[in-house]
């Protein structure tokens, strides 16, 4: 299925957080390689190849679906549709189910999505009860911001959004993904990859990783070390990864993930679940954006 995703194990015990719900970590804990990850016993549990992707109903009509991010039990998916009634604003929609062999319900559309404004690139945390987004609404401090909306368990409603402090500014930012103990994070700033901490300065372009093209779909593992994010510096929207030895070191050159290359058309938009067997994308192929799911 062509190039092996890079391989991570997972870092354990980082993940207080404070500043996120102020309570959670990000979901995203562990990249989608093929190599070993740690089965809790003395040996490694070896990933095979991914599975042929197949698009998910409900996330793959006419309208325009992307921007999909999953909970924790892989039994919610967030993910954004593309309004035309409201000039192409994109609303932020969820879909459950009863089981990860299940099918998934008929998308419902979240109660903060307001017409006359877009809601999208949504990052869920890892206990499901936090939701970071980006929204273009009216008391932001320019363009599109990111909002984070909390609950107190994935049964409950969510709060009213409320802007995080730190990375926003004039310009639009979305795609915010925390990492770590929840103060770095990496997100899209304009067309290029950004870092920053929340409650600090606004957030840095990062140069190894950003192009003169333009880059999107930000994913951070929760180590900070490995992230996946999709670039049109080749022509079409690819998906990249790059890698780095420590959170003081530089982002090593981002290389194209070629494991879905079979679907086709552009792709951008990865989510990889904590365990390394679900991988999320989307892809143009059938001349309109579609959620695709692959599992190993």
């Amino acid at each position: 299925m062509g190039r092996r995703l890079l391989a991570l194990v997972l870092v354990t015990g980082a993940c207080n957080a404070e500043l996120m719900d102020p309570r959670d970590t990000p979901v995203d804990a562990q990249p989608a390689g093929d190599g070993s990850t740690s089965d809790g016993s003395d040996g490694q549990v070896m990933l095979g190849p991914w599975g042929t992707p197949t698009m998910i109903p409900g996330a793959n009509t006419a309208a325009g679906e992307d921007d999909a991010t999953m909970s924790p039990t892989g039994l919610e998916i967030i993910f954004a549709i593309s309004d035309a009634a409201d000039q192409g604003r994109k609303d932020l929609y969820v879909m459950t189910r009863t089981s990860t062999s299940g099918a998934f319900s008929t998308p419902t559309k979240l109660p903060f999505s307001v017409t006359g404004s877009s809601e999208e690139t949504p990052r869920l945390t890892t206990n499901g009860k936090t939701l970071y987004f980006a929204s273009d609404r009216a008391g932001g401090a320019g363009g599109l911001d990111i909002y984070m909306a909390t609950r107190a368990s994935p049964a409950d409603a969510w709060s009213a959004p409320a802007l995080v402090p730190g990375p926003n500014t004039t310009a639009s930012e979305k795609w915010f993904m925390p990492c770590g103990s929840g103060n770095d994070y990496l997100l899209v700033a304009g067309p290029d990859l950004a870092m920053g901490t929340i409650n600090g300065a606004a957030p840095t372009v990062v140069a190894e990783l950003s192009s003169t093209s333009s880059e999107t779909g930000t994913f951070l593992t929760s180590d900070c070390l490995t992230t996946y994010f999709a670039s049109s510096r080749s022509g079409a929207f690819q998906i990249y990864t790059s890698h780095r030895t420590s959170v003081s070191t530089a982002w090593q050159t981002p290389t194209v993930v070629s494991d879905f290359a079979s679907v086709g058309g552009a792709q951008e938009d990865p989510w990889i679940s904590a365990d390394g067997r679900t991988f999320l994308f989307v892809s143009n192929v059938s001349g309109s954006k579609d959620v695709y799911i692959s599992t190993r």
